[in-house]
């Protein structure tokens, strides 16, 4: 809880200052511009995807995986780094050179933009992997106030010099990209200076190419969920109404609170789960199974919370024509809900270095998710899209769980599960059955002892003292 609290911490405050820095930048570029700019993030953030090889994964699946010396974690570390540097250089020469010859053959007539901004992207793309990387590390070295303090220094810094060259100095989308790269460079070596100890000339095929065979199926997840997080707009753009997509849209910036927590979780899981087996060897599938069960209902009062009141939040903070976005609120949130609960689902997968069921389950669930959407967006526009992201990431979680238990089974209480899973239900129905934008005594009074009672389901479910025994 703390460490989700310090992590959550720094992606809080670098969110807040990205939300206060687009619409101030909006008053000195153009609408053009703007939507050249999030085209260009776009796009390097899949380029990311390519440097990065899943290889943050990799380490953190043997950094601290029994089998594995400690002498070798330094090892493990710097031979990640080695190929994610390659990887980050060639794909940006490539890429560089491919911008460089468009600019010279087709010239930029009619673009808000020329070749140095993307050579600034690019530049900007690769060091920020590399720094992710550093991060990551840092993580695996439980130094939460290391993370802190780099992620503000990398993230708002950028910023920050990003809003001055804009407003002080009246530069465009140069000044944007080329201020998010300088920085970006300048932090690296700071970055790399923090995992020191894990850095050394030492470097092992068999570790590359364990690495790498485990990591690189993340990629084609990574393309995966891209679509997923982007075919539920189109799909309601193409068959209902650009009206729909934004009512969803709405909804969705709503539901990221709950994605916040989830997230900040994440962060402090993913390096502790394989300390946890290396030093529990007797215990630690029950310790993941009770994790599982805790973080399933914490995450659904978060979200249930959310939902109940989503109505009453949504009517007093925007105008009536958002209204509708309220009830498609509440099946997002429970999306969240079940999202959160794939971080431990798919722990059986990674002890057992099954990597490539995550890439084919998430394509899988792409598919899944269009069927879903063509069955229910014709007849309930935004509603049935966010049911659809709903049931898809109850497909993913179930999934991830059930090959768990084949490979790896965790001592699952499925009694606890079952009741907790009825009584999440049982909350949402309730946010459904009373959602309405006006403020009634009686019915907040209701929500409240919905509330109440979810919470004294928790405590049977959950008895710490056992649970956490």
């Amino acid at each position: 809880m703390k460490d989700s609290a310090i992590y959550g911490g720094a992606d809080f405050l670098s969110k807040v200052l990205s939300f206060m820095f687009f619409p101030l930048i909006a008053r000195y570029i153009s609408v053009v511009e703007f939507g050249a700019m999030e085209l260009i993030f776009t796009v390097i953030g899949l380029l990311g995807v390519v440097v990065n090889i899943g290889l943050n994964n990799a380490v953190q699946r043997f950094y601290w995986d029994k089998d594995t010396l400690e002498s070798a974690r330094p090892v493990i570390v710097s031979s990640a780094l080695l190929v994610q540097v390659l990887s980050g250089v060639v794909v940006t020469v490539l890429a560089g050179a491919l911008v460089l010859l468009y600019g010279v053959s087709f010239g930029w007539q009619g673009q808000p933009f020329d070749g140095r901004v993307l050579l600034y992207a690019l530049v900007f793309m690769a060091a920020s992997q590399w720094i992710q990387f550093a991060l990551d590390v840092v993580r695996l070295h439980f130094k939460p106030w290391r993370f802190f303090a780099l992620s503000i220094l990398f993230r708002v810094c950028g910023l920050l010099l990003a809003a001055w060259l804009v407003i002080e100095v009246g530069a465009r989308l140069d000044g944007i990209l080329g201020a998010q790269a300088l920085v970006a460079v300048l932090v690296l070596p700071l970055a790399l200076m923090l995992i020191s100890k894990d850095l050394v000339l030492s470097f092992s095929r068999a570790w590359i190419k364990a690495l790498v065979s485990y990591g690189y199926p993340y990629i084609f997840a990574a393309f995966a969920y891209w679509i997923f997080g982007a075919i539920d707009r189109w799909m309601l753009a193409s068959m209902s109404s650009v009206e729909e997509v934004g009512v969803y849209s709405v909804a969705f910036r709503f539901s990221s609170i709950v994605l916040f927590v989830s997230m900040a979780f994440g962060q402090a899981w993913s390096p502790v789960a394989m300390k946890i087996r290396t030093e529990n060897p007797e215990r630690y599938r029950r310790i993941f199974a009770n994790v599982l069960l805790i973080l399933f209902m914490v995450m659904a009062l978060v979200g249930g919370s959310i939902s109940l009141f989503a109505g009453e939040g949504i009517g007093l903070l925007l105008p009536a024509e958002y209204h509708d976005s309220a009830i498609v609120l509440i099946p997002l949130c429970l999306g969240v809900v079940l999202q959160a609960t794939q971080q431990v689902t798919a722990v059986g997968i990674s002890i057992e270095r099954k990597s490539h069921l995550i890439a084919k389950i998430s394509w899988c669930a792409v598919v899944v998710n269009v069927l879903l959407n063509l069955w229910l967006i014709p007849s309930f526009g935004a509603q049935g899209a966010a049911w659809a992201t709903a049931v898809t990431y109850l497909f993913i979680t179930a999934t991830y769980l059930a090959f768990t238990q084949h490979l790896h089974p965790l001592e699952v209480s499925w009694s606890r599960l079952i009741a907790g899973s009825i009584g999440v239900v049982a909350l949402f129905c309730v946010a459904i059955v009373t959602c309405q934008t006006e403020l009634q005594f009686s019915v907040i009074m209701l929500k409240l002892f919905a509330l109440a009672v979810f919470c004294g389901v928790g405590a049977f479910v959950l008895p710490l003292k056992k649970v956490l025994s």
